[in-house]
């Protein structure tokens, strides 16, 4: 298709023929049109702000002959970057008007036609220049001509619209809402036996989620031969002072407590029709005249999906609005072996409208429907119900035991009152004979210097998923773990993996501690933590399953969108960069390091994380 875009500043529309250049687009498979408005905060303060109906948002911005318009234009990755098209409108006089990159790099100049209304808006169609942009932080430039020393109102701008070869950039991103960096170097730590040792391979297994508290990231490490290997943490490579640590739950709907709920719906002889909710099936039936019986049927989530929703205990609460006359409702569920419990029966009356009963730990099955029982005896009346639900009952809080402490080190042991993987817990072991028992996660911290505090560097927990961080750098209380490791073989009979730890062994003055599995497997641990990185060496690897299909070390982190994650770029070898959510299958190398190139406002201190292959049993 043909464009009029010209260099020859004395050439005019008016008294010129437009040279028509052809220009032919192709377009990757893997690039986004991404709009960047021309009104913002900045540009208002500095701009006369247009209100105009058709501008998006219903406000543009007016370029006049001496007042630029620039805008900042972010990328997350080296890319080829195209001006689509530029939405603007003219008034009274011809127009003349340049877009340039940074610092004068040429995108086009376009010339504008006369209108008589501001409202009525063009678009420009492509810039015939494109150009290769490094990541970070570019900005786009608007300028109107002294075109033959004509004066002019100028150009009300917009919107721009950008062609972006990268399947991952979004408008956040482009707006520098969400900065990315430059370059980021993992080299590896110790070259000459990672070198030398049989390549590694990672396998992409991730999913897509919109919670920031799922573990959508999955990537096992495998390697038959592996002897030892080190993880290394440390602060992101990318420059933010910000220290947001705290959770989001938006979009985390299993995070509720609630497990179903039916609300506004009758409850006597009238009822007859079938409920649904998101979860759950309720139904009605009559025995008599003066009985009906409520069933409700419903699944739930257990360990084969990483949740602890069927083993816990539950609340049913069952309140009315109305209630004509008094009301005895007896309550029966079908236990996790098949049976029937017994029936607990609660009085309603006009004072006592709500009715709470309690179903014990371990009463549900994950593998099979469970169904709850509501029979009620009451005169031949219909009452309103306000709610029924399920709840989970209320977690107790964990409880912190202090196991070792010393100039050198504290460890602290924490217990957890409903642990997933329950009735599974850790023994912990200490040279002086001491034994705890019924561990669900193990805390290692070292006592900072310019302070009397102790920083939080290591935690294992008994699924065998460890988490590290360096020291907490001087000025900040703390800072948050984000990608964990899980260490071993893990098991593949549920959607999250882990492992199972039956025993630590724990050396604390030598920051050692020997891991032994549930099922016979063993690895060593040596941790030295720094000011600038905390790494585990892990070595003298026993495993008792078969190496070849089964992972030595397992990635799990969290990918929302750009700038929501704990990760979003994987290294390999400290050459070749992946997306952390591209579909790359599998790829071997000996050193992986997961990290973000973009600033997160998750977590946004928490660590990358690098594996360095060691030693292998053949090279």
């Amino acid at each position: 298709f043909g464009l009029c875009l010209y260099h020859n500043p004395i050439v005019t529309m008016e008294t010129t023929t437009c040279p028509l250049i052809f220009l032919l687009w192709i377009f990757s498979v893997n690039s986004r049109e991404l709009t960047l408005p021309a009104y913002n905060l900045r540009s208002a303060s500095n701009h006369k702000v247009m209100p105009l109906p058709a501008a998006t948002g219903g406000k543009a911005v007016l370029v006049g002959q001496k007042e630029p318009l620039s805008l900042n234009v972010c990328i997350r990755k080296r890319s080829r970057v195209s001006l689509d098209n530029l939405r603007y409108s003219n008034h009274n006089s011809s127009t003349v008007f340049n877009v340039t990159f940074n610092s004068g790099e040429w995108m086009g100049r376009y010339h504008a036609r006369p209108d008589d209304d501001w409202n009525s808006f063009k678009n420009t169609g492509i810039f015939p220049k494109s150009y290769m942009l490094e990541p970070g932080w570019h900005v786009i430039k608007i300028y109107v001509e002294d075109f033959q020393h004509t004066f002019t109102e100028g150009i009300v701008v917009d919107k721009l619209v950008f062609n972006v070869d990268d399947p991952w950039m979004d408008n956040d991103v482009l707006s520098c809402k969400i900065i990315c960096t430059e370059k980021n170097n993992f080299p590896i730590k110790i070259p000459l036996l990672t070198s030398n040792s049989f390549p590694s391979r990672m396998e992409q297994r991730s999913f897509p989620t919109e919670c920031a508290e799922v573990d959508n990231v999955d990537i096992p490490l495998y390697n038959a031969f592996i002897d030892s290997f080190t993880i290394t943490s440390s602060l992101p490579q990318y420059k933010s002072f910000s220290n947001r640590r705290t959770e989001n739950t938006t979009n985390c709907p299993h995070l509720s407590a609630e497990l179903w709920r039916f609300d506004n719906f009758t409850l006597g002889p009238s009822s007859s029709e079938v409920l649904h909710s998101k979860t759950a099936r309720m139904s009605f039936y009559s025995s008599s005249a003066n009985q009906f019986i409520v069933i409700i049927r419903f699944y739930l989530e257990g360990q084969k999906k990483g949740s602890v929703d069927s083993k816990i205990g539950s609340l049913l609460t069952l309140g009315l609005k109305t209630l004509s006359a008094p009301m005895t409702v007896a309550m029966r569920y079908k236990e996790k072996w098949g049976n029937l419990s017994k029936p607990e029966t609660k009085q309603f009356d006009k004072n006592n409208l709500q009715q709470v009963w309690q179903i014990p730990d371990f009463s549900w099955t994950e593998d099979n429907l469970n169904y709850i029982i509501l029979t009620a005896d009451s005169a031949n009346l219909d009452s309103v119900v306000d709610n029924l639900r399920l709840e989970k009952r209320p977690f107790k809080p964990e409880t912190q035991k202090t196991i070792y402490k010393s100039d050198d080190v504290h460890i602290v042991a924490v217990y957890v009152e409903m642990w997933w993987l329950s009735p599974d817990r850790m023994s912990v072991h200490l040279p002086n004979g001491q034994t705890f028992e019924g561990v669900a996660y193990l805390q290692v911290y070292r006592p900072i210097p310019w302070n009397d505090g102790y920083s939080q560097v290591f935690v294992l927990y008994q699924d065998g998923n460890a988490r590290f961080i360096p020291v907490t750098p001087e000025g900040l209380d703390w800072i948050p773990f984000g990608t964990s490791v899980i260490l071993g073989q893990t098991y593949s009979d549920s959607i999250r993996p882990y492992t199972s730890i039956q025993q630590l062994d724990i050396d604390p003055e030598r920051w050692s501690m020997r891991i032994f599995y549930k099922d016979g497997g063993s690895m060593l641990l040596n941790i030295n933590s720094t000011y600038s990185e905390t790494q585990v060496q892990v070595s003298q690897i026993f495993f008792t399953r078969d190496r070849y299909t089964l992972p030595f070390a397992t990635i799990r982190s969290m990918y929302v969108a750009e700038g929501n994650t704990d990760v979003d770029s994987v290294k390999v070898d400290d050459k070749q960069t992946y997306h952390v959510m591209d579909q790359w299958g599998y790829v071997q190398g000996r050193s992986f390091a997961f990290y973000r190139s973009c600033i997160s406002r998750h977590l946004t201190l928490s660590p990358d994380i690098q594996i360095d292959v060691l030693q292998t049993r053949i090279t």
